[in-house]
């Protein structure tokens, strides 16, 4: 692969992995309720750090690094879940008011709303 086509694509990838992380961390601070701002910081692990990754993928020279830059990839699409999860599950447990921004699952199950 030529080095220019290389590097625009890498330019590109990199590129869209900023452009995704500051409208997501835009999100972050915008949004009021812990379960939009979640969504934002989920959008940020996973698009962001996907584009930049390939990116890095793409520009590095030895192939020795692309199965370390796949791990970590893998590691962070495995943990943010994981973490997002807990931190939605300690919202809607400690949060008196979540019944008034989402439907629970212990709603749904009893047909209130």
């Amino acid at each position: 692969m030529s080095e220019t086509v290389r590097y625009l694509i890498t330019a590109v990838l990199f590129l869209l992995g900023i452009v995704s992380a500051a409208i997501s961390m835009l999100g972050v601070y915008r949004f009021k309720f812990v379960m939009n701002r979640m969504h934002c910081a989920a959008i940020l692990d996973t698009v962001s750090m996907a584009c930049i990754l390939v990116g890095l993928m793409v520009l590095v020279h030895s192939w020795s690094f692309v199965p370390k830059l796949i791990a970590v990839l893998f590691v962070l699409w495995v943990s943010s879940p994981v973490a997002s999860h807990i931190v939605g599950r300690m919202e809607i447990d400690t949060d008196e008011t979540v019944s008034e921004h989402i439907q629970t699952g212990e709603e749904k199950e009893n047909g209130s709303h």
